[in-house]
């Protein structure tokens, strides 16, 4: 079989308006603010699923079928598919993975509601190399400390969900942000980028096949009822 990588990132709001011949069971009544929100989330990430399935030309019953694993991450059963999806505020991402072998993807985004404890937060989970870099008064890397640290956070997560490993492994995982590489012993070798030119902070992780050299993955934001592709620029980090 020939050798072939598609990997996909695509993104929508939470209330983009979706075609009307998408079928998803209807809301049950009584629901709180916060579960309608979770409900829309789970509507417009399996919609993004469905479109991204279609596009390949893949079996709709195995999203009809998806399962979870013990840890909780959802998949489908195929040998060469693999996603993930992240929520944060008003957005909702996914990436997608198609090819000859199925290639591990993760994905984090983060679309800040509040200010956080930065400097005490990356105190608590990074890497002595990584604190020195990000909490530097004139550090090369990105422009403030918010952006820095939505770096070490999404980086993370994205590796972590790529195996479905919760943020109790965060301190394990290791950010050298000059030298622009990552070490986990809770992923594959593999790339990672983060943007930080969206609505939100995007990091999304893909697996590295041996002997094969992937071709940028193509983010898309569904809008006006379809896949608009998005130019950003990325950092991008060799993972292990």
């Amino acid at each position: 079989m020939q050798n072939f990588a598609n990997i996909e990132i695509a993104f929508i709001h939470r209330k983009a308006p979706l075609p009307s011949d998408f079928s998803y069971p209807e809301m049950p009544g009584g629901l709180t603010e916060k579960q309608v929100q979770k409900w829309q989330s789970r509507r417009v990430a399996f919609f993004l699923l469905t479109e991204l399935f279609k596009k390949h030309h893949l079996d709709l019953d195995l999203l009809a079928d998806m399962q979870r694993s013990p840890s909780g991450r959802t998949f489908v059963d195929s040998e060469q598919i693999d996603f993930n999806i992240s929520h944060s505020g008003e957005w909702i991402a996914v990436i997608f993975s198609y090819s000859f072998a199925k290639l591990a993807v993760g994905i984090d985004i983060e679309h800040p509601q509040k200010i956080r404890r930065y400097h005490d937060l990356i105190c608590h989970y990074g890497n002595a190399e990584e604190q020195n870099v990000l909490l530097a008064n004139h550090s090369p890397i990105l422009s403030n400390l918010a952006e820095r640290f939505y770096l070490s956070w999404c980086l993370r997560e994205a590796i972590l969900k790529s195996q479905g490993v919760g943020i109790v492994k965060l301190s394990e995982v290791k950010h050298l942000p000059l030298e622009k590489q990552i070490f986990s012993a809770h992923c594959p070798k593999g790339k990672l980028h983060f943007v930080s030119e969206l609505p939100f902070y995007l990091s999304y992780f893909y697996q590295q096949p041996q002997n094969m050299l992937l071709s940028e993955p193509l983010l898309y934001h569904w809008q006006n009822g379809q896949f608009q592709p998005i130019k950003c620029q990325s950092l991008v980090y060799d993972v292990n």
